[in-house]
């Protein structure tokens, strides 16, 4: 530690002993302590032959990809260590390793069950891989005392389609000391950015009033938190099998003509990324949202929801904003999935259900309506150029990321529940 910039080394207290500095917290109390932490445990790793990838910095790789390959994934003080399942010599030999560095709590060899709050749960016959956060879900019901539901009486979806929340002004404002909305909504979008992608929409309305809450807007919130404490144990499974081993997705989605057809490319462990846009959706700003998820082993690993910078001025630019967020994510999982050996053959598939911004990307001709977001367009055409990815359309009614852009009904909701792999 050093001292904060402004308090001299040299100060002493009245009775003349060196001045010490109260920590009122160790790595998530100060700003630079995670950062320094990962200085000296990068350092420390790359030493043994642990090598940072470039995609993530945070995870580490040694050996060739196969069976001989460890991984160490590093979340702040928060370390998980991945080799072979019948590797125990390997594991023992990384704890004593970090142990000759670092004062570690207890190791837990074998099967991890639990990082940063997430269950694990595997079952190795149906080769497949749950994350899930009942107790952190129960936790927070618990705290807002919302524990005493009836599961069979939770909603049935987190916000309601026709809810149009706008800001509270005057005495309409709920005050910290009735119902702490902040903490609320804060800890809803932990939990909406780790296990639980269908809160996503509703997280990211609610975010937007944290300066002005109403009563509207606290019911939304307890409806969130009713709907996750009713489905607690959903998680997202991730499979190892074939299209055989996914379960049909049930509701209208048994009437989709492009049902079979996606629930097979879900399966494979081909990158599938679905991108939309909620044009003007947003009644106060009338911007848009963007929504996108990429999907690998039948599971969602990337998704986001969230209202775009500026205005659109139609339909085809608020989709060609949302494409070019997701085709960064595209660029960025590609090259971590190469590092860990897992490289994707061919370009991915970018589902996109409005045939304007497809034409846009697709076609070399600069058109008048899109000088003001050219930038987005070439862009997309470029790395399309290259091979990255390739546009698919998609109906509408099949559109995974429409799930991003806004509440749905129970029937579409449900559907794009299942598809994101969620159960």
């Amino acid at each position: 530690m050093e001292s904060p910039d402004g308090v001299p080394k040299w100060k002493t207290t009245q009775e003349g002993r060196p001045a010490a500095l109260h920590c009122l917290g160790s790595i998530y109390g100060l700003k630079q302590s995670s950062y320094l932490l990962h200085s000296r445990l990068s350092a420390f790793l790359q030493k043994h032959g642990y090598v940072p990838l470039v995609g993530d910095p945070c995870v580490y790789t040694r050996g060739p990809p196969g069976p001989q390959q460890e991984l160490v994934a590093c979340w702040v003080d928060d370390i998980i260590f991945l080799n072979h399942r019948d590797d125990h010599a390997g594991r023992t030999a990384f704890d004593s390793l970090m142990k000759s560095e670092f004062k570690m709590s207890e190791w837990t060899d074998g099967e991890s069950d639990f990082i940063l709050n997430i269950r694990i749960d595997r079952d190795w016959e149906a080769g497949t891989v749950k994350i899930s956060q009942p107790a952190a879900i129960s936790k927070l019901a618990a705290k807002f005392h919302l524990d005493d539901i009836k599961t069979t009486g939770a909603p049935l979806i987190p916000m309601r389609p026709d809810l149009h929340l706008q800001k509270a002004v005057g005495d309409k404002i709920i005050n910290r000391d009735v119902f702490d909305y902040a903490s609320v909504v804060g800890s809803l979008l932990y939990l909406s950015l780790t296990c639980r992608p269908d809160i996503s929409v509703a997280t990211g309305i609610l975010s937007r009033f944290m300066a002005c809450p109403g009563q509207e807007h606290c019911d939304a919130a307890k409806q969130v938190v009713s709907y996750l404490y009713g489905t607690k144990d959903l998680g997202i499974i991730y499979r190892r099998g074939s299209a055989k081993s996914i379960p049909v997705a049930y509701g209208r989605a048994e009437k989709s003509k492009l049902l079979k057809r996606q629930d097979a490319a879900r399966a494979s462990t081909k990158l599938q990324t679905y991108a939309d846009a909620d044009f003007a959706g947003d009644v106060t700003t009338r911007r848009s949202t963007s929504g996108y998820c990429l999907l690998l082993h039948s599971g969602v690993i990337q998704w986001s929801s969230r209202l775009q910078s500026t205005c659109s001025l139609s339909t085809a630019e608020a989709e060609t904003v949302a494409s070019t967020e997701a085709a960064k994510q595209i660029i960025h999982y590609r090259l971590f999935l190469r590092e860990l050996g897992r490289k994707q053959d061919g370009p991915s598939i970018l589902f996109e259900d409005n045939q304007a911004a497809i034409s846009m990307a697709e076609s070399p001709e600069l058109s008048a309506r899109t000088k003001h977001y050219q930038i987005k367009v070439k862009f997309l055409r470029d790395i399309r150029a290259r091979g990255i990815f390739q546009y698919q359309h998609v109906s509408t009614h099949d559109q995974l990321a429409d799930a991003f852009t806004k509440p749905l009904p129970r029937d579409a909701f449900t559907k794009f529940r299942c598809w994101m792999g969620m159960g």
